[in-house]
């Protein structure tokens, strides 16, 4: 009698457990959620350098900025995640967000204000993002890649919604004779940033010593070395891919808007806002459908066939010159190569271990140094070349998908021998 009561109250403590853990887990989401506000400024695209009386070439530098920062950023934010544990870099980092966003609130229509406030966000936005991974997955330590898809997945939420948030207040600047543009870029900007704020009493002290399985939630206080930052040649080879991924994504989802609306289309039958929300779409049901898929299955596939097949969509729907296949085209591909970046990632945290903190860090590392590059060399590009001949340069950043999958082909068989 009394081992049947032992073992109904440790059953009932494990579903107490796992009931805040889901708690936890929904909390952090919906900030994650948050803190992609800032992706409605793309869709403001040619209302945003109106306002700020810019150009093209100055758009391109104002979204590089957060690159340049993260580069500074990136690798210190990964080795103090390893010192000091997710919480407490959450908590730092939703700081740093929540701020950036006030910057932006209370700039007024200043372009060194937008700057500071984009290269504010860019120096925690990356690290915040691994301590979130960190955290999700010691709270799950058993289902680690299907903790991560769906992390990903809610990152595409914001994606989703925010697009459409941003065409909704243009509409209503454009048709409310006493709402201006202004209004409805500053007044949402300093609600978020003070919901992120306010979100950081959540993480002022440790929820518990141990997690599941007794992992600790705060890290081991250790010496660092610079030598941490080594990482092995097929863990490099994986970062670097990783890299590359995040870098045609973000090129591509940042001057998609203003491709889209630019003199390469005649008309433009739906808002560029819009597509970016079929976009995030495609990214949710895609990381969601893949978090359904055991780690074994399709292990080796998943690293190769993503990006040749989103490539190839991509760049034949870019090559169509017509608006209506290019913008369902970028639809279908980011719905191909979004389970990518998942695979990937948990491939190196399976090669890494421990260090994957620190090789997460150095892929973050390589993105931000060669985002900064290619986002300058975007906007001086399209401020040289025109409107008319852009569709080429889209081109450049959907290249890079076939050539990860060529990438992982060949890590698969120099590396990969199970």
């Amino acid at each position: 009698m009394i081992n049947r009561e032992n073992k109904t109250q440790v059953t009932l403590a494990k579903t107490s457990r796992a009931q805040r853990h889901m708690l936890y887990a929904a909390v952090i989401t919906i900030l994650v959620v948050c803190t992609g506000y800032k992706s409605v400024l793309p869709v403001f695209r040619s209302h945003l350098m109106h306002y700020l009386d810019i150009g093209d070439d100055r758009f391109g530098l104002l979204f590089s900025l957060a690159a340049l920062t993260g580069l500074v950023s990136v690798l210190f934010g990964g080795q103090l995640l390893d010192r000091w544990g997710p919480r407490r870099m959450i908590r730092i980092c939703l700081t740093g967000l929540g701020g950036s966003m006030l910057v932006i609130a209370f700039g007024g229509p200043h372009f060194v204000s937008f700057a500071i406030a984009l290269a504010l966000a860019g120096v925690f936005l990356s690290t915040f993002h691994i301590a979130v991974s960190s955290y999700l997955g010691r709270l799950f330590p058993r289902n680690k890649r299907r903790i991560l898809s769906l992390n990903l997945a809610s990152v595409s939420t914001s994606g989703l919604l925010f697009p459409i948030v941003a065409e909704g207040l243009l509409q209503l600047a454009s048709r409310s004779p006493t709402v201006t543009f202004g209004q409805v870029l500053h007044l949402p900007f300093m609600l978020v940033g003070g919901l992120l704020f306010a979100a950081t009493f959540i993480y002022r002290r440790p929820l518990s010593t141990q997690g599941n399985n007794g992992y600790p939630f705060t890290a081991q206080r250790q010496s660092w070395q610079w030598r941490d930052c080594l990482l092995t040649r097929k863990a490099f080879f994986l970062a670097m891919l990783i890299s590359m991924h995040g870098l045609a994504d973000s090129v591509l989802h940042m001057w998609m808007p203003r491709f889209l609306e630019s003199k390469s289309f005649e008309v433009a039958p739906v808002p560029p806002g819009l597509v970016l929300s079929g976009y995030a779409l495609a990214y949710l049901l895609s990381r969601s459908l893949f978090a359904t898929i055991p780690d074994h299955c399709g292990r080796r596939l998943f690293l190769v066939l993503p990006g040749l097949a989103g490539g190839a969509i991509l760049i034949a729907a870019i090559l169509s010159r017509q608006y209506a296949v290019t913008a369902v085209g970028y639809i279908l591909a980011a719905f191909c190569w979004s389970c990518e970046y998942p695979a990937l990632v948990s491939t190196l945290m399976h090669h890494c271990g421990k260090r994957f903190g620190a090789a997460m860090a150095v892929a973050g590392l390589l993105h931000a140094g060669v985002m900064f590059l290619a986002m300058n060399a975007m906007g001086l590009a399209v401020y040289h070349l025109g409107d008319q001949q852009m569709w080429k340069l889209m081109l450049v950043p959907a290249l890079l998908f076939p050539l990860i999958g060529i990438g992982a082909i060949i890590w698969i068989r120099h590396y990969d021998h199970k």
